[in-house]
């Protein structure tokens, strides 16, 4: 018995360190998949908030796929942030646009008062 004993002996440092190499091959595969589960949620993230974008109407000028590859380009704690500024945002409607009358303008370039008094009277200002 004692032979059996040096024999489980002799073999307990090969075992501990094939166990200690497998922990380690363990650890480096759940870094990695760990990473890979966080760059596949920050894809999912830029692909609903690119999708969000579209339906507030937001950067129009962009296509879908270019919103996503430039939200894919931010870090992933600014994400968070985008999504608060989409919600936050009007989107998809514009308020006016200023452009010069060119029958309004007097041609020193002062305006015509009158005209913004008629387009107060007139109601037009009011969405008459």
């Amino acid at each position: 018995m004692d032979q059996e004993l040096r024999k489980v002996a002799s073999d307990v440092p090969g075992v501990l360190l094939a166990a200690a190499e497998h922990l380690t091959k363990l650890a480096n595969d759940n870094v990695a998949l760990e990473q890979r589960a966080e760059s596949a949620e920050h894809q999912v993230a830029c692909y609903k908030l690119a999708r969000r974008m579209e339906e507030r109407g937001l950067q129009q000028e962009l296509t879908f796929d270019e919103k996503v590859a430039a939200l894919q380009q931010l870090p992933v704690a600014k994400i968070a942030t985008m999504e608060q500024a989409v919600e936050l945002s009007a989107g998809g409607f514009s308020l006016g646009t200023v452009a010069e009358d060119s029958k309004t303008a007097s041609p020193n370039g002062v305006e015509n008062p009158e005209a913004l008094e008629s387009f107060i009277n007139s109601g037009a200002a009011y969405g008459a």
